[in-house]
């Protein structure tokens, strides 16, 4: 009988472990079937903006281009190690330095969206280097030299920028920024009121003036802008306020403050947005 050849006793014996196995490979064809249109979506090149299309098709093909567009979509959702390590292996491939550029362009932004800024400039910095001499490129290296406490290199992208006459709403408050960081409490001054001057993130450039004139010592000014600041509902008010009892403990004017402004945080938020 056919059935002993398989060593089993009866028809039933033999059968029914076959349809078993069977409905068992249905069910994992099913799930892989499921798996892969579900990544298939999650990849799906409408996530992207036109302004990624541009480097991902423009300048990779193949099974690059398809690396490339999975994390840069990662990066966007906001699974960031994963973003990383799919970069990290385009970083080890043979690539033309265009490609390059694009590439350590979106290694800059990952490692600047995961808090580690000097590893976001150095990546920043190669971009330029290899050409992609973008203001996004520009700006986003600025933002992390800053961070990173090099504050004449970032100014000095931000003049690249302004030579460009790229006017970023928040370009002369990010100067500022950074020449309050450096201690220069008058050219941060100058910068907060270009800003004003122009209208253009007004409320910040407020909050700014106020840092400024208690940089420079000048109380009666830092509370006036203080004032103006709140009244024009800055974003970030506590961050603000932080950045603000730094400024007075630096410049020895902690204890000439108003005492609720001291209600400070363990874990100070950045004020740079």
């Amino acid at each position: 009988m056919v059935t002993a050849a398989y060593g089993a006793d009866s028809v039933k014996d033999y059968y029914v472990p076959l349809l078993i196995s069977a409905a068992i490979a249905v069910l994992l064809s099913v799930l892989a079937y499921s798996s892969f249109f579900s990544n298939s979506g999650k990849y799906d090149s409408s996530r992207l903006g036109d302004f990624d299309k541009t480097f991902v098709y423009g300048r990779f093909g193949g099974r690059d281009s398809a690396k490339l567009r999975e994390a840069v979509i990662d990066m966007h959702l906001f699974d960031l190690n994963t973003a990383l390590e799919k970069f990290k292996e385009l970083e080890e491939k043979n690539l033309t330095e265009s490609q390059r550029s694009v590439l350590c362009f979106y290694m800059g932004r990952c490692y600047q969206l995961m808090g580690y800024p000097s590893n976001g400039a150095k990546y920043f910095e190669q971009a330029l280097e290899y050409g992609l001499e973008l203001n996004d490129t520009y700006l986003l290296a600025a933002r992390c030299l800053v961070q990173n406490g090099r504050y004449d290199k970032a100014v000095e992208y931000y003049n690249i920028l302004l030579d460009r006459s790229c006017y970023f709403d928040f370009i002369y408050t990010d100067i500022g920024i950074a020449y309050l960081k450096k201690g220069d409490g008058e050219k941060a001054l100058e910068y907060f009121n270009k800003s004003l001057d122009e209208g253009k993130n007004y409320s910040f450039a407020l909050g700014g003036c106020s840092l400024a004139y208690l940089l420079m010592k000048d109380l009666e000014k830092s509370r006036e802008y203080y004032k103006k600041a709140l009244t024009c509902n800055m974003d970030d008010v506590n961050g603000f306020k932080i950045f603000y009892c730094n400024i007075a403990e630096s410049v020895d004017l902690l204890d000439e403050i108003d005492p609720n402004m001291k209600l400070r945080t363990e874990t100070p938020e950045e004020v740079i947005r």
